[in-house]
């Protein structure tokens, strides 16, 4: 490395630890309060009930108040506090609009005062906040959203934060003993290993759960506790021991907590020994693993996942990237966990993606500054995860070459799948059909990817296609074939799909424009088929959809009958108001995603052999397959535009061949493949 190239990066990672997140901890003087004019909107109906307890210092609680009034607006909510009136703060809540007071006589029945505020709520939620603690943004709402999305979810917690700025609870985990351990007691907030949505035993200091159960009874704390930390912990395990309903810690929950209050009775000696004798016969999972670290594995069934990418999967935006969650979507359906690295990672274009799949429950490897202020990059965490995943599953040839070369030597009986997601060889060498001049670069670039794509297939244990067709052509180029699994897209059916024919109008085609064969495709369209069908019927449009579509080919192309509309955040009103998805694909490898993709919505599809390769059409009945001539494309085009019982054929049968693309068909692929490799459903 030159001496120029070794100080800039040392000035990127200075600048990096220097930038590194903050919560804001700032407290407000008893002076703001003044003249700070709080006013809590009064709710018949809140949706959430906020308790907040352990009140003994006004100007925090007045602080707990006021970051609770900034943040979270939209949601409703009734804010109810427990006082204890010699502690001088009774004067000042009541002069707040708003809240309800509600007085602890006994400063030793807490428990109590907190299940008399339960009674007395009028939200369908209730949260349960010590005074001594800033809530962050987002805060609520976050967790609200998990009771939205999962299923069977008792209670959600929140990150707790020190005022330095370290974690100081991530949700908690009991072992054997009913000993508990903090997840990411002291580390940094930004730990990638404590910053995805998880399952836990208890959470507690943030806490929110229902009003009451399903049976209609009240979820109340035991009040044999003294220590809300231990009754919060109680109420968590009972929900899952009762009613089999889970506590999750959600990373985008923050919260600040200044002096630990919510866990000053940790060591109460009578409230540890009475959790202890109750749950001591519920945990039996060991502290520890043979490496001496704790055991985080605890909620989750073997075989732990570490995917490796080569860049930051998009879902919304290619059909590869929803094939990958839809991968993640059954392996966690089914109780695994996964933690992903990407070889790339564009800070611009990628970041939105980190809390996508962190909410997914994802762990995403990202560099960090951790509690040290050191820099811990992506490829030191991989190595790491080594300790405690079981499959290494790797996608794509120079994701193989790059992740490989890093944990080869490191790897400890560890199950290792290479992902060719499709034959990226094969690809090129069809595109040569194309292209005026192959030089010796280009069959040397081809040789190259041909050889990492077949030494990634050797090496590993099992193989995964994204078709037969593709699995057979590399079982006959040597690969063991009952070590190769097919894997493919996941497509759902649309249900409902609004239109008529007659309501309809207009061609559609969609596709990530990193991909040269959808470059090609729009071209070949333009160029070459369009015209064509222009000579014969000038009022049909066509509507280009997708992300990454050249600037120069725009300016070029894009007209008002053949539009150019790039990225959408949803793509539902074309493939529901399109009268036919056209995909005139000229070379390529694997299964096409978006003839998938139109199938689902019942649209009708015109497209090629290699747009219809391993996807199990039919002529006619479900797709029109037309050759590559532009003439016989158009053709096509035009009897299917105008034909509305060819349409309806087409319409009616578009789901036939979505059987094999099916959830349960992939899930039953991947259990094959996992029983392959020694792992017991």
């Amino acid at each position: 490395m030159g001496i120029k190239r070794f100080f800039k990066n040392k000035i990127k990672d200075y600048q990096f630890i220097k930038n590194r997140r903050k919560v804001s901890v700032d407290l407000q003087n008893l002076d703001f309060f003044k003249s700070h004019p709080f006013n809590f909107s009064t709710q018949t109906n809140p949706e959430v009930s906020i308790i907040i307890h352990g009140i003994n210092d006004l100007k925090m609680v007045l602080n707990c108040l006021y970051a609770i009034e900034k943040y979270n607006q939209n949601i409703s909510k009734e804010v109810i506090v427990i006082n204890v009136k010699d502690t001088g703060t009774q004067e000042y809540l009541e002069k707040i609009k708003g809240i309800t007071i509600i007085n602890n006589e006994e400063r030793n029945g807490l428990t109590q005062a907190i299940n008399h505020s339960i009674e007395k709520a009028k939200g369908k939620f209730i949260y349960l906040l010590d005074s001594h603690i800033l809530v962050q943004e987002n805060y609520l709402s976050s967790l609200v959203d998990v009771f939205n999305t999962k299923e069977n979810v008792g209670a959600v917690g929140s990150k707790m934060i020190s005022a330095d700025n370290t974690i100081i609870e991530a949700g908690n985990l009991v072992f054997e003993n009913s000993e508990i351990v903090e997840l990411g007691n002291s580390d940094a907030i930004d730990a990638p290993q404590f910053s995805f949505l998880r399952k836990v035993d208890f959470c507690a200091g943030s806490l929110l759960f229902r009003k009451t159960q399903k049976n209609g009874d009240l979820n109340l704390l035991n009040e044999t506790f003294s220590s809300i930390y231990f009754a919060e912990a109680d109420l968590c395990l009972k929900l899952k021991q009762d009613g089999n309903s889970d506590t999750y810690y959600h990373p985008i929950s923050e919260v600040a907590c200044f002096d630990n209050s919510f866990k000053t009775t940790i060591n109460n000696d009578k409230d540890k020994v009475d959790f202890t004798n109750h749950w001591n016969p519920y945990f039996s999972n060991k502290k520890y693993v043979k490496s001496e670290k704790i055991n985080y594995s605890t909620h989750y069934k073997t075989p732990n996942f570490l995917f490796l990418e080569e860049n930051m999967p998009k879902p919304d935006q290619d059909s590869g990237s929803r094939r990958f969650m839809e991968i993640v979507k059954i392996l966690q359906k089914n109780g695994h966990h996964i933690v992903l690295a990407v070889k790339h990672f564009d800070e611009t274009k990628d970041s939105d993606y980190i809390p996508y799949f962190q909410n997914a429950g994802v762990e995403i490897c990202r560099d960090y500054v951790n509690a040290q202020n050191k820099i811990v990059k992506v490829e030191d965490q991989v190595v790491n995860a080594l300790s405690y995943v079981d499959v290494i599953w790797i996608f794509r040839p120079l994701g193989f070459n790059h992740w490989y070369n890093l944990i080869n030597g490191k790897i400890n009986g560890q199950k290792m799948i290479y992902d060719m997601v499709d034959l990226h060889y094969l690809r090129m060498e069809r595109e040569n059909n194309y292209i005026d001049v192959v030089t010796k670069e280009r069959e040397k670039e081809i040789s190259f990817f041909k050889e990492k794509e077949y030494a990634g297939m050797n090496i590993s244990d099992a193989v995964i296609s994204i078709s037969d067709e593709e699995k057979n052509t590399v079982s006959d180029n040597g690969v063991k074939k009952d070590k190769i699994f097919t894997v493919s897209n996941i497509h759902k059916p649309i249900d409902n799909v609004p239109l008529k024919f007659s309501e309809r109008e207009g061609l559609l085609f969609i596709g990530g424009y990193n991909h040269l064969p959808n470059i090609d495709a729009v071209k070949f369209l333009h160029d070459q088929i369009l015209p064509l069908v222009w000579a014969k019927n000038n009022r049909i449009k066509i509507f280009i959809l997708g992300p990454d579509f050249p600037t120069d080919l725009k300016e070029k192309y894009h007209s008002d009958r053949f539009q150019i509309l790039g990225y959408q955040e949803t793509v539902d009103f074309w493939f529901e108001n399109s009268r036919v998805f056209v995909a005139p694909l000229r070379y390529g490898a694997g299964v096409k995603g978006k003839i998938g993709q139109a199938l689902e919505f019942k649209l009708p599809v015109i497209t090629t052999g290699i747009g219809a390769e391993g996807m199990s059409l039919e002529d006619a009945k479900t797709a029109l397959i037309s050759d590559e001539n532009p003439q016989n494309f158009a053709d096509k085009i035009l009897e299917l535009y105008d034909n509305e019982n060819l349409w309806q054929t087409l319409h009616q049968n578009s789901l036939l061949p979505l059987s094999k693309f099916s959830i349960e068909t992939q899930e039953q692929n991947i259990k094959k493949m996992l029983q392959y490799l020694g792992f017991e459903n």
